[in-house]
């Protein structure tokens, strides 16, 4: 008998390509873990709005992890309770790992005051900016700019980045980046969130065997919760330098086709 694999995937640069955010490479794969019963579970840097939009299109109800970890919604046909849902509703709960965005933006201001530190976050970013830097607009720009905990922001360098980090940590925040943009968030990551919903799945089958897919930096947590984690490359061909090569399986293939190649390998070889 199949381990019953439980898939935890980025979308963008993942499973959604990374310039058209199109999701018809990743359709046969999707459909193959549907016809066997797997769940499909989103960890993204999107806001809840976004991913429900996009779940919608390819059909899928169950669990989500939005913003970098800092949120976890789940449907109640997923489970028989989360007794440390943090709210409930009569179709889901809810769990916050992440500060709240105002928090997370005052801080961000208070570090580049004392650092120097040269950025753009969505709160300064207009409309047009951000259209600019991710091809969304419309209804979907305005779903992105939901933000609940994780603030998106582009520097004048990395480098920069990387100097300011420990005085982030040190007021609560995390650092990472995207495949598009830096992110601040408080208290979260990827993996804490996946491992929330591994634990719950665990609890109701115990032959589950943990799958995550990803492409970026801000992924790493993530393929330290599962057992398997794999990496697909960036739309250049190369892989993220920031992960390293015994932390997930580096697939000869970037974005959606990649996501198909392991969905495929791990359907065919179980």
């Amino acid at each position: 008998m199949m381990n019953r694999y439980i898939v935890f995937t980025d979308l963008d640069g993942t499973l959604l390509d990374h310039d058209s955010y199109c999701v018809r490479m990743s359709v046969s794969a999707v459909d193959l873990l549907v016809r066997r019963q797997c769940p499909l579970i989103p960890v993204s840097s999107k806001t809840s709005a976004e991913i429900r939009q996009w779940m919608r299109m390819v059909f899928l109800n169950g669990p989500f992890v939005c913003e970098n970890g800092c949120g976890i919604v789940i449907p109640k046909e997923s489970f028989r309770e989360v007794p440390f849902a943090d709210e409930e509703s009569s179709r889901e709960w809810r769990i916050h790992l992440g500060m709240n965005i105002e928090e997370v933006r005052r801080h961000l201001r208070e570090i580049a005051a004392a650092t120097g530190l040269q950025y753009r976050g969505f709160q300064q970013m207009t409309d047009d900016e951000i259209s600019l830097l991710t091809g969304l607009a419309g209804e979907e720009l305005q779903m992105c700019r939901q933000r609940e905990y994780d603030e998106p922001f582009i520097a004048s360098s990395d480098e920069q980045v990387d100097r300011v980090r420990p005085l982030a940590a040190s007021r609560g925040l995390v650092l990472t980046k995207g495949g598009r943009f830096h992110h601040a968030a408080g208290g979260c990551d990827k993996g804490k969130a996946v491992k929330i919903l591994a634990d719950l799945y665990r609890k109701e089958r115990s032959d589950v065997l943990t799958v995550a897919i990803g492409d970026s930096q801000n992924d790493l947590p993530m393929f330290q919760a599962v057992d398997r984690g794999y990496l697909v490359g960036k739309p250049d061909g190369s892989h993220d330098p920031a992960i390293p090569e015994s932390a997930a399986i580096r697939v000869p293939a970037g974005g959606p086709k990649g996501f198909r190649l392991v969905i495929e390998e791990i359907m065919t070889v179980g």
